[in-house]
């Protein structure tokens, strides 16, 4: 049994500070949750074919073609050139890539250079790493892309 549930079972004044502390307490994850949105937001041109999971629907002539194009990453949608992946929420977690990418797509990190730990985010059709404000790994179609914010 919840006492949060039955608050005439805590004195008022105690149930006030446990109100203040929780709301305390989730408080900076809504703050990370802006910021993580901030970080991913815009447009990404994708620089470099990095590397591909085991299974990809692109082969490597395929994924380098798509060097140069535009990633659009915004708070209502997901869109790569003619492709809507619709609305999207951002989830962030920090990982240790080694394990994340074996366990998500049976792929290995040596080749995408990232920080231990990662930031990874999942949005609606796929999952980009934080490298920086203005970079990314992005995973599209079993391919890991190096992407800059392009600059307005």
């Amino acid at each position: 049994m919840s006492l949060l549930r039955f608050p005439l079972l805590i004195p008022r004044a105690n149930f006030l500070q446990i109100l203040l502390i929780l709301a305390l307490i989730t408080l900076p994850s809504v703050k990370a949750s802006d910021s993580i949105e901030r970080n991913v937001t815009g447009q990404w041109r994708f620089t470099k074919s990095i590397d591909s999971a085991d299974i990809a629907s692109l082969d490597e002539r395929e994924a380098t073609q798509l060097v140069g194009h535009i990633f659009t990453i915004s708070k209502d949608k997901v869109a790569f050139g003619d492709e809507d992946c619709g609305d999207t929420e951002f989830e962030a977690q920090k990982v240790e890539p080694t394990l994340y990418l074996r366990k998500g797509w049976n792929s290995n990190v040596e080749r995408l250079k990232l920080p231990d730990p990662v930031t990874a985010v999942e949005i609606s059709c796929t999952t980009v790493f934080i490298l920086n404000r203005n970079k990314l790994v992005i995973f599209w179609k079993g391919w890991f892309f190096d992407a800059v914010r392009v600059k307005k």
